[in-house]
């Protein structure tokens, strides 16, 4: 047999070695930056990004109007100084702590089996979004060092109001943006920076009646408050106009991670 074709058949047997473990989602090939879409009802899907380092599935975007609406119909996010906040593309607000937990309760319960195997869903943890909001690097912001690119919503010239700080970009929403277009981070993941804070499993160190919550909203400005180490609380009925959440699921325990859909680039 000549070098050429020894070469070649080395070649496709180390790429059916690694499409068998692919497949099986051994290894190194665990549906790193890969997608599982939950259909929660014949036109609301949630899609869930896995994430290699932390061993678990993370909400592409924050949960919207329409996803949360899957388990409580009659739920509106409202407006805020006329300015319309319930679109079904727009995050879920005005949605407390323990109104995101009973959300994933609900998952559990309707949307466990899934294209990924059984999964569990719940909030994330504080250590666990500062991890996929900066991919990794644990940077001072999402996007790395200041100033903020204007894909990420955050309260900047847009907003007409004299005085007060805002920031020199306009990201062309005055309040919360559709979730797709809230600003994606290089793991694929949107609004991780702004639009809405998002609800934490945590309580707060400080204030153990509170739980965190992470990542500024359209609302916000101050560098401080940017910071993906600033940790906001409240209690955990508390509901407002900036609070809203996302969701991430781990591997039932003996499931292995399959092989879901590619990630897309960009709002899929």
């Amino acid at each position: 047999m000549s070098f050429h074709r020894k070469l070649v058949l080395f070649s496709s047997c180390l790429a059916a070695a690694a499409l068998a473990l692919f497949q099986t989602g051994c290894g190194q090939f665990k549906a790193q930056g890969r997608t599982v879409v939950v259909k929660l009802s014949p036109d609301v899907k949630l899609r869930l990004v896995y994430v290699e380092q932390l061993k678990m599935f993370v909400g592409k975007y924050e949960v919207s109007n329409a996803e949360f609406r899957c388990f409580r119909p009659q739920h509106s996010s409202g407006a805020h100084e006329g300015l319309n906040l319930n679109d079904a593309s727009q995050p879920a607000v005005n949605v407390s702590w323990n109104d995101a937990h009973a959300f994933c309760d609900w998952l559990n319960r309707n949307h466990s089996a899934t294209p990924a195997g059984k999964l569990k869903f719940r909030l994330p943890k504080v250590r666990e979004w500062e991890t996929y909001a900066t991919c990794g690097t644990g940077s001072e912001y999402p996007w790395g060092a200041w100033p903020p690119p204007k894909r990420f919503n955050y309260f900047g010239r847009e907003n007409r109001s004299p005085g007060g700080q805002m920031l020199d970009h306009n990201d062309g929403h005055r309040v919360s943006a559709p979730v797709r277009k809230s600003g994606e981070n290089d793991w694929g993941l949107y609004g991780v920076g702004g639009n809405v804070w998002e609800w934490c499993e945590d309580k707060d160190a400080e204030m153990p009646a509170m739980n965190v919550l992470k990542g500024a909203s359209w609302a916000d400005s101050m560098p401080l408050f940017l910071s993906t180490s600033r940790n906001s609380a409240y209690e955990p009925a508390y509901k407002y106009v900036n609070l809203g959440f996302r969701v991430v699921a781990d591997p039932a325990e003996g499931e292995p991670v399959s092989s879901p859909k590619p990630a897309k680039t960009s709002g899929e």
